[in-house]
């Protein structure tokens, strides 16, 4: 059985490598925007589709991109502390 939480968290840590960390958040945790390294821009709507992208690359299912969407806010609001 593998341990969910770490796969969570590594598929989370894809997106940001992916984002190259670019991705501005409230401090209520809410995504609002994300670089997007082919276009050259920020765009609002595509933080899901990202996410949504690494999520069925790892053969997650749907209920399971909320999982990691909270790992995404962890890890971003750990690193804004530090």
């Amino acid at each position: 059985m593998v341990n969910f939480e770490k796969l969570y968290y590594k598929i989370a840590l894809q997106v940001i490598k992916r984002c190259h960390g670019a991705i501005k958040i409230t401090k209520h945790g809410k995504i609002l925007e994300v670089y997007d390294p082919k276009r050259h821009i920020w765009s609002k709507g595509l933080a899901g589709l990202i996410i949504k992208e690494e999520c069925k690359n790892a053969n997650l299912r749907e209920w399971e991109f909320a999982s990691v969407r909270t790992y995404i806010i962890k890890e971003l609001l750990s690193k804004s502390d530090s």
